[in-house]
């Protein structure tokens, strides 16, 4: 059992208040960090790693990505890093370089305080492939540049050819030389999403972001995969959400792999045009998709190594699958929290989750005389509330239980991304190895900073806010919405508009930090016995772990094998999400669209790496 707060740390500045860095002449960024990785290189080819302690910090960190194992592991300190390194001494690390030119060639960077990195990304070698990685040097009190952060992650295989880029398909053909049976790309097309002649490699449950990313990488490294979802169209699962949804990250941010949004498309998104976004992408990518599809049954069998699945087809039809993988790509979360409560039965109103909530506006009857209580202050309880609101009902009212971070989309949100993934940033492949290269603990820490800077630049808001009797929660360690997220999957609001609303006092808000006692015919009652009249109310209390999804549809047994999906593990690193679950053959992936495509090209590379034989784990 992780303590409460396992991950948080301080950053040192390396430097004794007074010390003056000696000048040296060869101190420029690049000079540094090119003799710090010859140094390295020399090292690592020596065999001898316990020489690497005099090129580190005592304190510092190696994040990494399926270069050294095909997990995902944040080790720290000197002497942890080099045991880690001769546990995987098998593993051999070369060709590095530096880059030397754009963003990330070497620089000078402030984090935080005194601290000063120089910081560069370099590319490497392995045996089965070639990656990316951050380094960050800072100056012991001699002056001396050693390492601080080092991240590295694999990016390509060497035996596997992704058919992009130099690589694409040849594609066209005025022949049939596929044969009359298969015929030509349509016809074969058709063929090979029916997968009349084989099972696919891998089933993917969910043909939204997640899926569809996954889906693409896959079938880019040529593993055959289909997509079920249980939805009539591709992009429904945005579609059928409320009228007035719109992305809550900035279009640059959102790209999807191999596609990027086109350079007139609006910042953001909205969510009908994100659905029909899908569906093109989908077709584009030549993805095998069945729609109005349900699992009936999944059983995984250890000895063949592969799954039996039945499914049931829009038509009525079943087939039975033997898929060697499922992932499951349903969602950021798994089954809605429902709760219940004393005298629930008496209420003469209408009570609901917010997973069922798609527009006020078809509401049937008179909404302007209905009093509404939105229970939960995340995302969709101010994205319920403000639709509720803007739709005419009598009075709308959001019940807070504890604090809930809020950034505004139209100021603070842009900071999150800043010279990273906006009009000036660098190329998105680029930005994905440096956003996701420092480890988490680390990360929550300058982020506490850079929250500071966020409620400068929104004070008039937060002010408005606390004014108008809402709770204001800036994260633990005030390290603002990206812990949040990772750890706790809400307790945060991107406001799109509805903070204006609580301002102005249109929406009104009510603290119950013992949450709700009971119903009667007309009323909620608080834990502290207040009463609060009410017509509708609805539950935007979250949702569940993603294994009760897996639960739900492959049953029991097989969750059983997966660990608990998301917070942090000991090291750091997400618990089950795209990376191994427990399970032998079941993954996860899920997040918001950055995080799913980013994410979807490790999760990819660990299945293939399986198929190709070149993880043995199983």
């Amino acid at each position: 059992m992780l303590a409460q707060h396992p991950h948080d740390i301080t950053l040192p500045s390396f430097l004794k208040p007074g010390v003056k860095i000696p000048v040296r002449d060869d101190s420029t960024p690049t000079t540094i960090a090119q003799n710090w990785l010859e140094e390295f290189q020399r090292v690592l080819s020596s065999d001898d790693t316990s020489r690497l302690t005099s090129l580190y910090h005592l304190d510092s960190w190696w994040r990494d990505f399926l270069t050294f194992q095909w997990d995902y592991r944040t080790v720290r300190g000197s002497q942890n890093i080099v045991s880690f390194l001769s546990q995987h001494s098998s593993v051999s690390i070369s060709s590095l370089r530096l880059y030397d030119a754009g963003k990330f060639a070497p620089h000078l960077e402030t984090p935080i305080g005194e601290l000063v990195w120089v910081e560069s990304m370099f590319t490497f070698e392995t045996e089965v492939g070639f990656g990316k990685g951050m380094l960050r040097l800072a100056q012991d009190e001699d002056g001396i540049w050693k390492a601080h952060f080092i991240s590295t992650s694999l990016q390509e295989l060497k035996d596997v050819t992704e058919a992009a880029g130099a690589n694409r398909p040849h594609g066209g053909h005025n022949s049939l030389e596929r044969g009359s049976i298969k015929g030509n790309w349509l016809e074969e097309r058709e063929r090979q999403r029916e997968f009349v002649d084989k099972d696919p490699t891998v089933l993917i449950i969910g043909a939204g972001q997640a899926g569809l990313n996954l889906g693409a990488r896959l079938q880019t490294l040529g593993l055959s995969c289909l997509l079920v979802d249980r939805n009539i169209r591709i992009g429904d699962n945005w579609r059928f959400r409320y009228r007035t949804l719109v992305t809550h990250d900035p279009v640059q941010y959102t790209h999807m792999a191999y596609l990027p949004f086109p350079s007139n498309w609006p910042l953001f998104t909205p969510k009908d045009k994100l659905a029909d976004w899908f569906e093109a992408y989908a077709s584009l990518m030549e993805l095998n998709v069945w729609m109005s599809t349900t699992i009936l049954d999944a059983v995984y069998s250890d000895a063949e190594k592969q799954w039996t699945v039945a499914l049931r087809r829009g038509d009525g039809t079943e087939r039975t699958l033997h898929p060697k993988h499922v992932v499951f790509c349903t969602g950021h979360s798994g089954e809605p929290k429902v709760p219940s409560f004393p005298g629930q039965e008496l209420f003469k109103g209408t009570i609901y989750h917010g997973s069922q909530h798609q527009d006020a506006s078809t509401y049937e009857g008179e909404l302007q005389n209905k009093k509404v209580v939105v229970v939960g202050t995340g995302n969709s309880g101010h994205d319920i509330a403000q639709n509720y609101r803007e739709a005419g009902a009598g009075s709308v009212t959001m019940l807070q239980r504890k604090g809930t971070y809020v950034i505004q989309a139209s100021k603070g949100l842009f900071l999150l991304h800043e010279g990273m993934y906006d009009h000036t940033g660098p190329p998105i492949e680029d930005a994905d190895v440096a956003g996701q290269s420092l480890p988490n603990p680390v990360q929550f820490a300058l982020n506490v900073g850079l929250t500071k800077r966020v409620a400068v630049l929104e004070k008039e808001n937060i002010d408005g806010l606390k004014t108008a009797g809402f709770n204001i929660h800036f994260g633990h360690d005030g390290s603002g919405i990206y812990r949040k997220y990772i750890t706790k999957g809400g307790g945060y609001y991107i406001d799109v508009g509805c903070s204006q609303l609580i301002v102005d006092g249109k929406i009104k808000v009510e603290q119950s930090p013992g949450g709700i006692k009971g119903f009667e015919e007309t009323h909620l009652i608080l834990a502290d016995g207040r009463k609060l009249e009410a017509d509708l109310v609805v539950l935007a209390t979250g949702y569940d772990n993603m294994k009760t999804s897996v639960e739900k549809a492959l049953g029991k047994q097989e969750a059983d094998r997966c660990r608990d999906v998301w917070d942090l593990d000991e090291e750091g690193e997400v618990n089950a999400m795209w990376r191994p679950s427990g399970h032998p053959a079941l993954w996860f992936c899920g997040g918001n669209l950055a995080l799913c495509r980013i994410y979807s090209r490790f999760l990819a590379m660990q299945i293939v790496a399986i198929e190709k034989g070149l993880n043995k784990r199983n």
